[in-house]
């Protein structure tokens, strides 16, 4: 049992039934086949349970300079709409795309949904991006990570810890119903550039919550986006390529490759 899950399980449930976050799996029309077939991928995390991921990398054998480690919420896996859409969207733009089952969650990994906790999936995505550093083409590349939902307090904990990273995209995200860490402290700890996005139909996660962060992190947010019509889980049929064209268009623009000028 995990007491402080409940304040987000609740909320959650409140607003979408016991299906969880986003179970939705509707896709939007832009959504297109990655151009090469994701590699799967399974490692074992400090905790001794096995994670489940897809490595989506650009075609041909060369080294890759941008990485983005993205982050399914709270009910959702790495096979979502949206995810896809962004595998889709950077690869062609030579940027690869991790994509991995929180353990505890619904996907592939081990563990059930009830042990679900932001620490436990903070230590997963680091156990993540220590995977993606040992690859042979990711190795020298300027890695950046996205959390959509419950996991935007996931990537904002671990942006804390990780001040090497190139940037945090925060996606239609919570900021603050845990009872584990004080957010507001994490958020002042960052050194990465915050990209917060946000759709303007969002109705299970408000704009406070991007806001609260946005008054927390300060000079740190160096962009909020808000998506027209877009809702909580990108299914509006445009809104996932919006969200992807943004992730792509600043990591080209600002991420640059470790040893690069």
């Amino acid at each position: 049992m995990v007491p402080h899950r409940n304040l987000v399980y609740d909320y959650l449930r409140r607003r979408n039934g016991p299906a969880g976050e986003e179970s939705g799996r509707g896709l939007d029309e832009s959504v297109d086949r990655v151009p090469n077939n994701p590699r799967r991928f399974t490692l074992r995390n400090r905790h001794g349970l096995q994670i489940v991921g897809l490595l989506d990398l650009p075609a041909g054998d060369e080294v890759v300079e941008r990485t983005l480690v993205a982050c399914h919420g709270y009910g959702g896996d790495k096979d979502g709409a949206y995810l896809r859409r962004i595998a889709a969207t950077l690869t062609t733009a030579d940027i690869a795309v991790v994509r991995f089952d929180f353990t505890n969650a619904r996907g592939e990994s081990d563990g059930e949904l009830r042990g679900a906790s932001v620490a436990g999936y903070a230590d997963d995505l680091e156990d993540v991006l220590d995977f993606v550093a040992r690859q042979p083409r990711l190795a020298g590349a300027a890695v950046a990570i996205a959390g959509h939902s419950y996991a935007g307090m996931v990537v904002l904990v671990v942006g804390g810890r990780r001040p090497e990273l190139a940037g945090i995209f925060f996606l239609s995200a919570v900021f603050d119903r845990t009872g584990e860490f004080d957010m507001v402290a994490v958020a002042r700890q960052i050194r990465a550039p915050i990209v917060i996005v946000h759709g303007d139909a969002d109705r299970e996660v408000p704009l406070a919550q991007p806001e609260a962060l946005l008054r927390a992190a300060g000079e740190r947010v160096v962009a909020m986006v808000v998506v027209p019509g877009a809702d909580h889980n990108y299914l509006v049929p445009g809104t996932a390529g919006r969200v992807a064209a943004t992730i792509r268009d600043t990591l080209l623009a600002r991420a640059t490759p470790r040893g690069g000028s």
